[in-house]
């Protein structure tokens, strides 16, 4: 960094007002705060759907209606997101950021005021269709910042979305305690509102992304299918994203029944934020491996680790011991979202890398849905216990995927014929 670029970032007092500060920067501030904001917001109530359903009446096929409530989001947000993304090229990441904001608080109160299973369920479905808000805000940071600063900027954004599932189920296990769980969705639609306000005031979009030339979402697919290493970055994200969603909507049950009469909301949120804690303290060694070890081996590793930690976290029958193999069954599971990441970074070639990405976030989406259903008809029929065994079993066959497909990896060649333009 050059004297004069340091110089000129140092702020100052004038009027008693702090001034001098680049834009980019404070945009940074403010969007760290509003995106723990809501992401503490999105983990303080959801893994606790169950308990709400729970408190309606829902006593038959509870399970299920749980799994459909979480899987809900990600079904209509498959389809939406691309939508957003298009509308955020053309008329910009704040306007969109904004729109997120105000639509995801709206949903919270209004879920609070759900008196049916099918009422969250189809509350849940908008959420999906019409929020939004941390990719918006990663966007907006990563479009704005100059790109000296952008990757460092973007990946203190993405910290403070795992501070935010951390602090989330403690808070919701805390505030579920006091008030109720629909004491936590207004709280969480409070929160959402208090970011959105945040960035309507002090983020400024200076530089607006361009349009792009627009191509199809199956050319688009179908380029990235022909890439081995592709291939391996959206499956690895969407076996990923399976089993850590998978676990949600049995969690919660789960731990009260090895506590027993100890139950409490309070200790269940502890152990809720053991899985954003672990990819918070594991995410960035996870990516460092690379540096020492190929692809293959980390991720057979991961996945390895995160299939007994599940195997193992099913058959355990005492809260003691399945505390500290369900946190190490995280610290190997928070391995895939980064490992895609950079498979694409490293293995996809730069023009078509922002695709990638997009749709490396597709399977992720994906990956979201199926999770939970699995765990939903898994529960129902051989019990809670048994989601983890069934998410364990898949995790440990999937380094077969995995290797067969980078087999081919070696000898890709970077792909020249990219989607047709429409």
């Amino acid at each position: 960094m050059s004297p004069r670029r340091h110089t000129d970032e140092l702020p100052f007092l004038k009027e008693g007002r702090l001034v001098g500060i680049p834009y980019y920067r404070k945009n940074l501030f403010v969007m760290w705060v509003a995106v723990f904001l809501v992401s503490a917001s999105w983990t303080q109530v959801m893994p606790f759907l169950p308990l709400f359903l729970a408190e309606m009446g829902v006593t038959d096929g509870l399970n299920t209606w749980a799994g459909i409530a979480l899987s809900a989001h990600f079904v209509t947000g498959i389809f939406m997101v691309p939508v957003w993304g298009k509308l955020a090229d053309k008329y910009g990441r704040k306007p969109m950021a904004v729109r997120a904001g105000l639509c995801l608080s709206l949903l919270y109160f209004i879920t609070g005021l759900a008196t049916a299973p099918w009422q969250v369920a189809v509350l849940r479905l908008l959420n999906g269709a019409l929020t939004g808000f941390i990719p918006m805000s990663i966007a907006l940071v990563g479009t704005n910042t100059p790109p000296a600063y952008a990757a460092r900027y973007v990946a203190s954004v993405q910290t403070a979305s795992a501070a935010g599932t951390i602090i989330g189920p403690v808070l919701g296990g805390t505030l579920a305690a006091i008030f109720g769980v629909r004491g936590s969705f207004y709280a969480s639609s409070t929160l959402v509102f208090i970011s959105t306000m945040l960035t309507v005031f002090f983020v400024t979009e200076k530089r607006k992304p361009m349009a792009s030339e627009p191509t199809t979402l199956l050319a688009d697919l179908r380029t990235a299918l022909n890439m081995p290493s592709m291939w391996v970055a959206m499956f690895v994200s969407m076996v990923g994203q399976m089993a850590t969603m998978g676990v949600q909507p049995v969690l919660v049950l789960h731990i009260e029944g090895l506590l027993g009469k100890a139950a409490s909301s309070f200790l269940s949120g502890f152990i809720l934020a053991l899985p954003g804690l672990a990819l918070f303290v594991s995410a960035t060694r996870w990516v460092g491996m690379l540096d020492r070890h190929p692809l293959q081996r980390v991720a057979f590793i991961a996945f390895l680790g995160a299939g007994i930690g599940y195997i193992v976290s099913g058959v355990l029958g005492t809260i003691w011991l399945f505390v500290p193999i369900f946190f190490a069954a995280s610290v190997f599971a928070a391995a895939f979202r980064p490992l895609g990441a950079a498979v694409v970074s490293m293995e996809v070639p730069e023009d078509f890398r922002g695709r990638a990405f997009a749709l490396q976030t597709s399977a992720t989406t994906m990956g979201g849905l199926i999770g939970p259903l699995i765990s939903g008809v898994t529960a129902d029929i051989l019990g809670r216990a048994a989601v983890f065994v069934v998410l364990g079993v898949l995790l440990l066959a999937s380094p077969i995927v995995v290797s067969r497909h980078m087999a081919h990896a070696g000898a890709e060649k970077p792909v020249e014929e990219h989607a047709r333009p429409v």
